[in-house]
Parts: structure tokens; sequence; C-alpha cells
């Protein structure tokens, strides 16, 4: 029983061990360094001689707790059961009857019991005789022999896939079998592991590592297709660690969503860096402990003694939706510390969550704003009280650090072929399937490169079903990869929707409002970057990408078709990009935004309203 802060569920676990009708067992209970006062919860229990209670000091992950717990059984046969579920009377009966009938079975499974509705208002239950449908098979409801195999640990590879990290490593030593009868509860609730790791279940990295506080890089499998090593992304931050100086104290509250790494530019200016993070919403919403630099993490449970403590010069808070209820608790906390706003994410994902007024708050009453483009800005002022003389900044939330802009450019694909190739860097957005006809008809290729969860795929097969052999799809590209990748391709596509808001601000949408944070990973790959035009709307993409000249515009798809057959167009479009490359980094701006925190200091009164303090 790995067991990390489920004391509400434990007692029930076990006494459903307790009433099992084989007696013939041993309890291993591995604590993985729980928070939640474990151990009144199972003071009593653990009294049984049957049962063993081994406590870590801190959490290591799952694997590490199965290995610790499979080490030391006594017995032959290896079963599960998870804190949170349990079994039914006849379970490890059956599952060692299953066992014992033949020498050649190395793993049996029984039938389980489950709950697969995502409304908290609704409890839909199933029978399954085997894996439920899209998941390996579950711990619970598993016991194979005991072998020489164990779990992959967290210093190995992360991963909410069971048989990634160990069923499959007794394929080879023999059969699986089911028992054909259903005598286990697997428990549906928020925090089952798979939903903290999994990408398509609304997990993965950064909520693993800030459910567990892990402190070390990972390598995390998110998909199938994607895996994340964080060793390698962010080795040359960690082998070169900038040396903390005098210059201001910035506390970093909320999160920091692409391209983290942009703070050790910081650091690297003389900054001392704090980190008070907000629960992760998203996947990308990257928060600490980061595996990089030297940020100092505030515990958020005491967070006011510590930042008094501290004393920073400035809070610095940071960047899409899962940051706004933190940032706005902290501003209204009355710190009496300069407070700078940076919001990245669509303000009409706020709405929907209901956290539009504290948004709006954050913007009215910050010391300092900073809006990622001018359009951005124009359209919070249609909410905004009048205050001119808040300081304010443009800066694009998801500036990568300069290190990402390498210079192993790869030979283009249509050198070989003489055919253009396109890339999408993400979900595509905006090429229609009568569009990619034309495309495909002209010899134009359209290369794709995204997380491949079942709707990215169930798309593509669309595609590829008008003309599989210019529609191709590819594994994640991770940072470190991104110029040698991506530039073997002619052009990369931005987000190309039409806008319909006819230059009126009071009409424009997030898609009219936005810059993708593709902008920069074409940049660095110095591609021209293909969109509509939308030259009589407000649209900040387009804007943006025209001021420096790096853009294929078109209004008709077979417009584009010319402008991707026209080499020296290609090329010109190109060495443009190029020019302004580096503006699109991260350190091209920091010394900006320095000037600008000591701005917001020394221009700070501290009067502000008494807003209503909340909590998150």
């Amino acid at each position: 029983m790995p067991i990390f802060n489920q004391a509400q569920f434990v007692r029930r676990a076990i006494a459903s061990l307790m009433e099992q009708s084989c007696a013939e067992w041993e309890l291993i209970i591995v604590d993985d360094g729980s928070t939640d006062r474990i151990d009144d919860f199972l003071c009593d229990l653990i009294k049984d001689n049957r049962i063993t209670y081994l406590s870590l000091s801190e959490n290591k992950g799952i694997g590490y707790a199965l290995n610790r717990g499979i080490e030391i059984a006594k017995y032959d046969f290896i079963a599960y059961l998870p804190a949170d579920d349990f079994y039914d009377k006849e379970h490890l009966a059956t599952l060692r009857e299953t066992l014992l009938s033949n020498e050649d079975i190395v793993l049996a499974f029984s039938g389980i019991r489950y709950d697969d509705s995502r409304d908290s208002g609704l409890i839909t239950y199933k029978n399954c005789k085997g894996a439920i449908p899209g998941y390996s098979l579950q711990l619970v409801q598993v016991a194979h022999r005991k072998t020489a195999d164990r779990w992959t640990e967290r210093k190995e590879c992360v991963s909410e896939d069971l048989f990634f990290t160990f069923w499959r490593k007794l394929t080879d030593k023999g059969c699986f079998i089911p028992t054909l009868r259903i005598t286990c509860e697997w428990t549906n609730h928020p925090y089952q592991r798979h939903k903290i790791c999994g990408e398509r279940f609304g997990g993965g990295l950064n909520k693993y590592r800030a459910f567990y506080n892990v402190k070390t890089p990972l390598r995390f499998r998110c998909t199938k297709d994607k895996t994340v090593d964080e060793y390698e992304a962010y080795r040359i931050y960690r082998e070169h660690l900038p040396v903390k100086t005098d210059g201001l104290k910035i506390l970093i509250v909320g999160e920091l969503a692409y391209n983290p790494e942009r703070i050790l530019a910081f650091e690297e200016a003389g900054c001392r860096l704090y980190g008070l993070w907000s629960k992760p919403r998203f996947c990308y919403s990257t928060v600490g402990p980061l595996p990089f630099g030297n940020v100092e993490d505030v515990p958020y449970n005491c967070w006011k003694e510590k930042v008094a403590d501290i004393k920073p010069d400035i809070i610095y808070a940071q960047l899409s939706t899962s940051a706004i209820e933190l940032a706005h608790e902290v501003l209204t906390s009355h710190t009496e510390i300069p407070f700078v706003w940076h919001f990245k994410e669509g303000p009409n994902e706020a709405m929907k969550a209901g956290l539009w007024s504290k948004i709006i708050d954050l913007y009215a009453y910050s010391d300092g704003q900073i809006f990622i483009d001018e359009e951005v800005k124009h359209w919070f002022e249609l909410f905004l009280p009048s205050k001119k003389e808040t300081p304010s900044m443009i800066l694009d939330g998801d500036l990568p650090k300069k290190e990402c802009f390498k210079d192993d450019f790869s030979p283009k694909l249509s050198m070989a072929d003489g055919k253009p190739h396109t890339v999408v860097t993400g979900r595509m957005i905006g090429l229609s399937l009568d569009e990619y006809a034309i495309l495909a008809k002209n010899g134009i290729h359209v290369h794709v490169y995204n997380e491949n969860h079942l709707p990215y795929v169930m798309s593509a097969n669309r595609y590829k079903r008008i003309d599989e052999n210019h529609f191709h799809v590819h594994r994640h590209c991770p940072q470190p990869q991104w110029v040698k990748e991506f530039s073997k391709y002619d052009a990369g596509w931005l987000h190309c929707l039409p806008s319909y808001n006819n230059g009126d601000i009071m009409y424009a949408t997030w898609a009219d409002l936005n810059l993708p944070a593709r902008i920069n990973t074409l940049v660095a790959a110095g591609l021209p970057m293909i969109q509509r035009r939308n030259i009589r709307n407000i649209s900040a993409q387009y804007s943006r990408v025209s001021h420096f000249g790096m853009g294929l515009f078109y209004d008709k798809i077979d417009e584009l078709v010319k402008q991707l057959q026209n080499k020296k167009l290609l090329q010109r479009t190109s060495d443009n990009v190029m020019i302004h490359r580096m503006e699109f980094t991260f350190d091209n701006h920091v010394t900006e935004l320095i000037k600008f925190f000591n701005k917001v200091i020394n221009h700070t009164t501290i009067n502000r309203p008494k807003l209503q303090t909340t909590k998150i």
C-alpha cells in the first residue's frame, strides 16, 4: 500500500483487507512522505503483526515506494491496495487461485467496479472484467508473482501509464490471465495519481511537481508520443548557475507558463528571486520548485510571515488564469510592497471561471501593469477606471531565454524535393480541409508537431484521408531542438483565423488580441510566419509580425500557394526574421523590465483602496 496524503481513505481500505476470505497475507504500508497526520489514522491498526509500516521522510514517488515494499515482501505473490480503493471479500482468494492454476501465469487481474463520471454531482458505476477502457490495469485489480523486476522510479521517468512503468516488464515472464470476477473498486476523486500526471486527464508535469513538491528535474512521459526531459532541457542552465548579488529582490507570484527558464536573466542581471506559487490550472502552468536557478520558494501556508522577513523590493505577479486567485490575495493583503501584474492567458477563460472581478482588481489596483501587446491594453481599458499615472509596459509574457535561439540550423527539406514544406508547432488552428486539399494538390506539405492527444489525432486523420502524402504528424519537439528541427521547413503556421471586428476594439476576440507562443518558436528557427491578412481588423499577431516584415499573409489559399512557391519571397522574409531574431528573447528586454520595476518602486505610494481579502 503506497500512500501519500490519503489518510481520509486508508481505514476503509485496510478494513476491506481484514475481511478477506484469504487470511494468509501481510500488508506493507509505505508512507511516501505524507503531511496529513496519517499516523493518527493508522496508530491502532499497525499493531496487527501482519502489518509492516514504513515511513519515508519525504515524497520519492510511487515507484520508489512500491519497490521498497516489494524488497521486504515475505510471500511469493504481490498484490496492491491503494489507500483510496478497496477489495471485496473474495478478491485475494480469486487472484491467488488464478495464479496457482498454472505456473505459466505471471500476473492475474480481477474485474473492477468504477465510477467514470466527470460531473461531481453524478455517480455512474460501471463494471469491467479487464482493464478500464482507456487505461492500463489498475493497481487494485492486480496480483503477480514476485520477480526481480522493479517499478520505474521518479529518477528514471514519471508516467501515469502503469503498463509503461511496470506491467510490461512482466510480459516476457508469463501470461496475464483474468479472474473474470469483479472483486474490487476503484475510487473516483480529483487527486487520483493519473489525474495529477496525465495531460489527457487535465494533469501534467507541473501539476505533478506542485502536488508532490518535487525539487529535482524530471523525465516526464506526458503521452506516448511526448516525453519531457528536464535534465536535458535545462542542462545549460544548471551547469552555469548565476551567482546572486545585491540587485533587486523580486517576489514572483503565480506561475511562469511557457519558457520558465527566462527568469534566469533576472539572476544574471544581479537580482535575487523568490517564488510564491499558485496551483497550476493547465499542464503548461510552470510552478516551483524549479529545476534550475536559485529561486527560493515561499510556502503558501506562511507566506505573509516569510515575505515580511524577505522584504522584497517588488512583487511581480504573473502569468495565466492559474495565477489570478493567488495574485489577488497578495494584492489585497496590503503588504506595502510595490505590486506589478502581468497577464497572458485569454481573459474569457477568467470570465468563465468566475475570476473576472479579481482580474479587473489586479489591473485597476496594481502599482504597475504589463500588457502583452497594445491591443490587449486597449481592450482592458474598456473595463478599467482611468489611472493615467499608473506605470505600464508592453511585453509578451512567453519570451524564451536567448540560449533557446541556437545557431544549429538544418538544410531545408525543399532543397531535396523542390516542394515547399510548412510546419505547425502545436494545434492546427484555422486551416480548413478544403484549403489543405488545395495545398496538397500544389505539392505543399504540412508537418504538425503536437501532443498527439486523441482529439488532435482524430483531426489529423481527417487531413490524411484527403491526401496522406502531404500531411505529416510528428512527435513533440522539446525546446533545445527547436532550431535544428523546425529550421528545415520553409514557413510556419500561426493561428489562421479570420477577424470580424472591423477595427472596433469592442468586438475584438481573444484570437484577435493574443500573441501565440509559437511566434517565438518560429522566430528562433528563422521561419516566415503564415497567417490571415486581417488588414481592416484589429489583429495583434498580424500587427506584430507585419511590423517586422516576417509574415506571409493571405486572404485566399491560392494566394498563399503562390507565396510558398516564391523562393525569393521566402528568403527575403526569412532574412527579416533573422534581423530581428534576438528581439524575441527575454534577455533582450530584462534591462528595460528592471528599469520599469524601479520606476514602479519610485512611483508607488502605498495608499491602495482597502479591497476585501479573499483566500484561495
